[in-house]
């Protein structure tokens, strides 16, 4: 069993190793799992792109609606550790079959459901499928690649934005030519066929390469590693900001500064391209300055911080269409960054329990910020006093971050 100091290092020499002697297959399983989750994610949002339509055809409370969104990601939050664990007992391959079959039979049926109580049910077990494939596809990218490590979160990363613009594309007109029924259906179809996909061309490991599976006692060592603690509280914090932001920058633009929803809507599209750009560009810095990572990830959270301020005291529409994509590129761009630092600071032995872990730790923050920002916008419909509390996130990650131990031996 590997020491906490161990754990800390990261086993830099192993992962550059096995990126030496994975060639480029190892992209064309990047790419695989890539659109695996980006398909997933289509299935994650396509509810909200058809809510209110569907919700009404159905009988559906308006004031309800939103609960299979949250019954989704209450089965995903519990499912992440879960799915990070098998990854390292079982491999990830297999891990993600157990994620994406489901997923994919649960999206197909949700086209039949007739109730809201089997709505919620269905979203649930969905939400449950779907946790599983994240650490899974965390401990895949840090098994087969090395020095471009960075890079291969920062593109994975991509799959959420990619799939909230599909989403919104693909789902309302599949719906309004062929029923909303078929367009659940056609997305189950297509994660089955991914799944399939994933099953057939990742492997766990590269030729000639091998990772032990773990024990119960280095899960155990691993949920002691300081670093990866603090890494989990300041992405919390993090994500906190950024998805506090994102559920109430439209109606902060318009309702406290009186911007039309079409202005609001397309200041918010560079706010997307920006966050977009931002992760593989992350990424990259990642890869060239990895030794200074943390630092580079606590620059980024500062400027989101100045950004936010500075958001809220725009005082023309061309200064928002400025600030929308610096403002996204800060938002998101710690993502690659505090993946490649948990997982240097869990290793590839246990990068699955590591994502896992996190990932349930920073759902935290998804869940709180929209809550806590909208009860103090509704009691004063103030848009700085709101971003106030909105930067409160990131200003606790950067605290974090500050107390993150540097690695005794950076990754190679």
């Amino acid at each position: 069993m590997k020491s906490r100091a161990q754990l800390a290092v990261g086993d830099g020499p192993a992962a550059a190793t096995s990126a030496a002697t994975a060639g480029g297959f190892r992209w064309v399983i990047l790419l695989v799992i890539w659109a695996a989750f980006m398909v997933s994610c289509v299935d994650r949002f396509a509810w909200a792109s058809i809510a209110a339509p569907v919700g009404h055809a159905l009988g559906f409370r308006l004031a309800l609606l939103g609960s299979l969104t949250t019954a989704f990601y209450v089965g995903y939050t519990v499912s992440c550790p879960v799915g990070g664990i098998l990854a390292d007992k079982f491999g990830s391959r297999a891990t993600l079959a157990i994620s994406m079959f489901p997923l994919g039979g649960l999206t197909f049926c949700f086209g039949f459901v007739q109730t809201f109580w089997m709505a919620v049910a269905v979203h649930l077990l969905m939400g449950f499928a779907a946790g599983a494939e994240y650490g899974a596809t965390i401990k895949i990218l840090t098994v087969w690649f090395g020095k471009d490590k960075g890079r291969a979160f920062g593109i994975w990363a991509t799959g959420t934005s990619v799939s909230v613009v599909v989403a919104n594309a693909a789902v309302p007109r599949i719906a309004a030519a062929y029923g909303w029924q078929a367009a659940y259906q056609i997305l189950g179809l297509a994660t089955l066929v991914f799944a399939l996909i994933c099953l057939v061309v990742v492997k766990n490991t590269p030729d000639g390469q091998s990772v032990p599976r773990i024990t119960s006692r280095q899960i155990v060592a691993l949920l002691k590693n300081r670093n990866l603690v603090l890494l989990a509280l300041g992405g919390a914090g993090a994500l906190y900001g950024t998805l506090g932001f994102v559920a109430w920058a439209n109606a902060l633009m318009t309702v406290a500064h009186g911007v039309s929803p079409v202005i609001a809507g397309s200041v918010l599209v560079w706010f997307g391209v920006g966050a977009f750009v931002s992760k593989p560009l992350f990424g990259w810095l990642y890869d060239k300055l990895i030794r200074y990572a943390r630092l580079v990830a606590t620059v980024d959270l500062a400027l989101f911080i100045v950004l936010l301020i500075a958001f809220g005291h725009c005082q023309s529409i061309s200064a928002y269409y400025v600030l929308a994509p610096f403002l996204g590129a800060a938002a998101y761009g710690y993502t690659p960054l505090l993946i490649g630092l948990y997982t240097q600071a869990s290793g590839p032995q246990l990068a699955g329990a590591a994502a896992g872990f996190v990932n349930t730790v920073w759902s935290v923050g998804s869940f709180i910020s929209p809550l806590v920002a909208g009860y103090v916008f509704q009691h004063g419909r103030s848009l700085n006093n709101t971003l106030a509390v909105i930067a409160i996130g990131p200003l606790l990650g950067v605290l974090l971050l500050c107390l993150v131990r540097r690695h005794a031996v950076a990754e190679s």
